[in-house]
């Protein structure tokens, strides 16, 4: 792969006074991939839908009145469930 970025001409001149440029933008990019895949592994599909089911399940509730304080009882005793199964 190769990568062509247009520089703003005032950065342009600064950028060719460095002289290990191409080193540091190769290293810059392999940080950047080690990055994604770190944060794309953090967390599984499974988490991620259900975290946006959760999401959905509150908006509702807060529609249909429920109040704060049902709203978090209901959260810590799905809490302990989930975390007693740990």
């Amino acid at each position: 792969m190769s990568i062509t970025v247009e520089l703003p001409p005032d950065l342009d001149q600064d950028v060719k006074r460095i002289p290990d440029v191409e080193k540091r933008v190769l290293s810059f990019l392999r940080n950047q991939v080690e990055h994604e895949k770190w944060r794309n592994a953090r967390y599984s599909e499974q988490a991620i839908r259900l975290l946006e089911e959760s999401k959905a399940d509150a908006a509702q509730m807060k529609a249909d009145g429920v109040p704060r304080g049902e709203l978090f009882r209901r959260f810590f005793e799905a809490y302990d469930k989930v975390a007693g199964q740990q």
